[in-house]
């Protein structure tokens, strides 16, 4: 092999080892890049989630306190009977202030979170709303039957068959159910929708 053969040779391998190890860079960069741009769409939704998750229970925790001060004057009718009336009215009056919010803000967290929620996430706070719902109804029944009324002035009617039968399937009376446990049994489920919550995270807890 003369000189100049030798020399083309030597170039040419030269040449395609260079651009062997620029592919093989540029493929590792690539990849590299990828899976950087993969844990920050993770993270990212991961975040999300935690932001919606967090807003919606924070959001609940007010709603079932609302609902738990009106459970205080019912309470107190069959203690001061004489006050019947005026402790009626005071249930009605925040009754309608935790409707109002339910309406309002636990329903916007509500659209929120369907859009960010996980299977088992969305089961839990589906199960939360349920409670909520019949904690709210049979508190709304308790004040329509002391008023002697509806609350839109009309006569009593029965409870209405899914409602009743919701209650009927957790051991409840649906004409008179106990309010203080539905209450209780709503707390529950708002600590298992906290608990999905932070299982789905990978966290022992969302709320700090």
């Amino acid at each position: 092999m003369d000189a100049g053969l030798a020399a083309v040779l030597g170039a040419t391998v030269g040449a395609v080892g260079t651009a062997a190890a620029g592919a093989t860079a540029a493929f590792l960069s690539r990849s590299t890049t990828r899976h950087q741009v993969r844990i920050e769409t993770l993270r990212a939704l991961r975040e999300s989630r935690r932001a919606t998750y967090t807003s919606y229970a924070k959001t609940v925790d007010h709603y079932l306190d609302k609902l738990a001060t009106t459970l205080i004057p019912l309470g107190r009718v069959e203690r001061f009977p004489e006050q019947r009336e005026a402790w009626t009215e005071n249930a009605h009056k925040r009754w309608k202030e935790a409707l109002k919010y339910r309406q309002g803000d636990v329903d916007t967290q509500r659209v929120l979170l369907q859009l960010d929620a996980t299977p088992p996430v969305a089961e839990a706070a589906e199960q939360l709303a349920k409670w909520c719902v019949l904690l709210s109804r049979s508190a709304c029944r308790a004040i329509e039957t002391l008023k002697g009324h509806d609350l839109d002035g009309g006569p009593l009617t029965p409870p209405s068959p899914g409602y009743a039968q919701l209650l009927m399937a957790d051991g409840f009376n649906p004409e008179t159910p106990d309010l203080e446990l539905l209450s209780t049994r709503a707390r529950s489920a708002y600590h298992a929708f906290l608990d999905a919550a932070a299982a789905d995270l990978g966290e022992s807890g969302i709320l700090a």
